[in-house]
């Protein structure tokens, strides 16, 4: 029996490819019209080129990081502007684009009136999840929230979900993970959890998890009411969605498929 819902923050409540990219694209053009930049293209494939190769735990592509404003501005010999200074503006605009989801929120409502535990579970900064609960206003919607800078290790390692089970107090058996990837949030279904592949924000450009795939045991095209009302009666049922196969940038469910990066200090 499920009691509790979990759910990823990155491309399963927020489109988060779509804030990252729109966000660099207007910084870009304002540090431009300021006459720091004399090629926005250039700068926007540096960022995004070290940003897809350069990663370390709980680094968040959706918040930014100096590290990628640094090499960026340093390729393009760029010293007008300090790095932080930069990622603080790219940060205001990513904040400015999160805003309050009605069907979410009209989602969670329900699950609380079931009497069922909400929760998020991201591999984030701790200041981007903070950010998102309050410019959404949903801090009050989750049981708990667990976060991996915090933890100290991202999904899909175990010791992240143990955190969180503990803090809802129930069994592996007993949560439902909703996430946009079968890598990290499938890894829950290892320990026992139900997986729901969420797949409205799904981008297989967007991962830096290593580990094995994992099929989900339902899957929904976006979160609302009536979407996670359905699932839930399915899984109580023991059903799985007859639906058709999920695109996915890794081989086949069940085998392993590291992605590959370098990592910084």
């Amino acid at each position: 029996m499920i009691k509790a819902c979990v759910f990823d923050l990155g491309n399963t409540l927020m489109n988060d490819s779509k804030v990252a990219s729109e966000s660099l694209e207007e910084l870009a053009s304002i540090l431009k019209e300021e006459g720091i930049l004399q090629d926005e293209e250039a700068f926007i494939d540096l960022y995004r080129e070290f940003s897809r190769k350069i990663h370390n735990p709980h680094w968040s592509h959706t918040y930014g990081e100096v590290e990628w404003f640094k090499r960026a501005l340093n390729a393009l010999g760029i010293c007008e502007v300090k790095p932080e200074e930069v990622l603080e503006r790219y940060r205001r605009l990513v904040e400015e684009k999160t805003r309050p989801d009605p069907d979410l929120i009209e989602a969670f409502k329900f699950l609380r009136a079931k009497r069922l535990k909400v929760a998020l579970l991201s591999d984030e900064r701790s200041a981007r999840v903070e950010m998102f609960l309050r410019r959404t206003g949903m801090e009050d919607l989750f049981d708990a929230v667990v976060v991996s800078e915090e933890v100290g290790v991202e999904k899909p390692h175990p010791l992240i979900f143990e955190t969180l089970r503990k803090r809802l107090k129930v069994k592996f058996s007993e949560i439902a993970i909703f996430g946009d990837d079968e890598v990290t949030d499938g890894g829950g279904k290892r320990l026992g959890m139900k997986f729901i592949l969420v797949k409205r924000y799904k981008d297989p450009t967007w991962g830096w998890g290593e580990g094995t795939q994992v099929k989900p045991d339902y899957i929904l095209e976006r979160i609302t009411k009536r979407a996670v009302e359905k699932c839930l009666k399915a899984l109580q049922e023991g059903c799985r969605e007859k639906s058709p196969a999920v695109t996915s940038p890794r081989d086949h469910y069940g085998e392993p498929t590291p992605r590959k990066m370098n990592k910084t200090v």
